[in-house]
């Protein structure tokens, strides 16, 4: 009996020490670059963060730059053939996220596998709004490690939500509504400064326009209509002349870029899904 317990006992053990264990990615080159956008460097930083977070949420976070697509016709089908060539993700649902660049054409995808702790996290909204900051932020400039950085930490946080029960969604988003918080007090801030200069402002602006009354008023001689009326009679002349502008107008015409301007309303993205993993793509 005591012999059955302990060997009872020691099964428990064993279970409870390999749930302990991290599963182990079957990729962990997490960041390569084979269009050389990244210095060496950048891709060994870049590199070892991906790897932090993806061993401590056991779910993979990969950025690929690829030359051009191959023989695929879509970023989709290729960034799935990219994904089970290099046997990516953790574990037996190959759990995780990849951010995909065809420098070709300049298209990118954001792919999830299905089955695990990616695919709670990473929903239509939450991958629209990486690709938001990712691609309208960074991506467009041609500022890749920055965006690579953002891709990662911004995966960091959104696993952390999901593994917390609240994955990010249109009625969850923090970032989105500190985001407002800001914009609507810098709005309310600005109300307050107007407010405050027009009741600064408007009383010197009465008394000055009551002083150029009073002054209209005082005058008793009427002004002249014509020129001739200031010329002596004995005529007038002139022992010295000199041409002076007193007004410069300059007329410019902007350039308009393909990618010019943030203000242009930013990149649009499709969302779509497969058998295999979910996508939100476009280009930059």
């Amino acid at each position: 009996m005591i012999k059955r317990i302990l060997k009872l006992m020691a099964a428990v053990l064993v279970f409870v020490l390999c749930m302990k264990i991290n599963v182990s990615a079957a990729n962990t080159e997490y960041v390569r670059d084979e269009y050389g956008v990244l210095s060496a460097s950048e891709v060994q930083e870049l590199n070892e963060l991906a790897a932090r977070v993806s061993d401590a949420h056991n779910a993979g976070v990969y950025v690929r730059v690829m030359n051009n697509m191959g023989s695929y016709f879509t970023i989709e089908d290729y960034s799935e053939a990219v994904w089970k060539e290099e046997e990516m993700g953790f574990g037996d649902t190959d759990d995780g996220i990849m951010l995909l660049l065809d420098m070709d054409t300049r298209s990118f995808d954001i792919f999830v596998r299905h089955g695990g702790l990616a695919e709670q996290a990473f929903g239509t909204y939450a991958r629209e709004q990486m690709a938001d900051v990712v691609v309208n932020d960074y991506l467009r400039y041609d500022e890749y490690a920055e965006a690579f950085s953002n891709f990662i930490a911004i995966a960091d946080a959104d696993y952390a939500y999901a593994e917390a029960g609240t994955p990010i969604s249109e009625d969850f988003d923090p970032a989105r509504d500190e985001r407002e918080q800001r914009e609507r007090e810098a709005r309310e801030a600005a109300e307050r400064t107007a407010k405050t200069g027009a009741t600064v402002g408007i009383p010197p602006i009465a008394a000055l326009l009551a002083c150029l009354g009073m002054k209209s008023r005082n005058k008793t001689t009427e002004i002249k209509k014509e020129a001739d009326n200031y010329i002596p009679e004995g005529g007038m002349r002139l022992t010295n002349r000199s041409d002076r502008f007193l007004y410069r107008t300059e007329s410019r015409t902007r350039i308009q870029k393909d990618d010019d301007s943030r203000s242009s309303g930013g990149s649009s993205f499709s969302s779509s899904s497969s058998s295999f993993g979910s996508h939100t793509s476009g280009h930059f």
